[in-house]
């Protein structure tokens, strides 16, 4: 796994987990941003990019989930045909 795979799914545990169980103080607010921020972020992606999303070779449920966990990293990898 790619370091940046890592990355986005450690902001993605952190901001899930501060939903659950919120941290205190400062932290609940960061955490709060990241997980909104990140969504939002990779929604947009999802609408822009969605011909291309569709055009990959995996299915478009894959394509469209693996977009909103890792966006441009994924959106990266698919090979233009």
């Amino acid at each position: 796994m790619k370091a940046a795979h890592i990355i986005t799914l450690l902001l993605w545990a952190f901001g899930i987990v501060n939903l659950f169980e919120p941290f205190n103080g400062w932290l609940y607010f960061v955490g709060l941003s990241i997980f909104y921020i990140l969504l939002v972020a990779h929604l947009i992606e999802c609408l822009v990019y969605r011909n291309k999303i569709l055009k990959s070779q995996d299915s478009p449920f894959v394509a469209f989930s693996m977009t909103l966990l890792f966006g441009v990293v994924y959106l990266g990898s698919i090979k233009e045909s």
